[in-house]
């Protein structure tokens, strides 16, 4: 992946780091760049690399009935519009906070094309751990898929202050959804 680094340290990407995905009219995976499998590489998660996604189902790899709703959403407003869909999201690691923006649009026989563009990243000053849990608990909270901001005690917050101030380096368990702020992308 080539990566440049701006003057404040931070990773500033090239265009090459544009990650392609391509679903068919029923969202099943149908394509998928060199840049995919970098970034899956670069992640941690070999498994998703070598074109081992295509032919998977698009909504049964997103986590949270909200989150399934909201991508479902996305894809029928792809479908129905001629203009591109932009917005910006998070795509974080533990250690690094990735500044994203997906352009989305409608492909040859109601395919939907995918491009995410690495705007930015900045390390953490203290890891975000979070771990998925498979249902919602008195310990589980609710990170949005968007922005990554995570509700806590009622209020949403950034990851690295809620992981930094209330878990202390422990992992903390996630269920996946929406924050009211990004449900207004729609």
């Amino acid at each position: 992946m080539d990566t440049q680094f701006s003057s404040n340290g931070n990773v500033t990407p090239t265009c090459q780091n544009w990650v392609e995905m391509t679903v068919d009219i029923n969202n099943v995976i149908v394509a998928v760049n060199a840049s995919w499998d970098e970034f899956a590489l670069s992640n941690d998660a070999p498994q998703l690399a070598g074109g081992s996604v295509i032919g998977w189902s698009l909504l049964d790899s997103v986590s949270g009935k909200v989150t399934k709703t909201f991508t479902q959403a996305l894809l029928d407003l792809a479908r129905s519009h001629e203009q591109k869909i932009m917005f910006d999201y998070r795509c974080d690691s533990p250690q690094v906070r990735r500044f994203m923006r997906m352009h989305i649009s409608k492909g040859d026989a109601d395919s939907v094309n995918f491009l995410h563009e690495h705007l930015s990243s900045e390390y953490f000053s203290h890891p975000a751990i979070y771990q998925s849990a498979a249902q919602r608990g008195r310990d589980t909270l609710v990170r949005c898929s968007i922005c990554n901001h995570v509700r806590h005690d009622g209020i949403w917050s950034t990851p690295d202050y809620v992981s930094r101030t209330h878990f202390a380096s422990h992992p903390v368990r996630v269920i996946y959804g929406i924050c009211p702020s990004c449900q207004g992308l729609l």
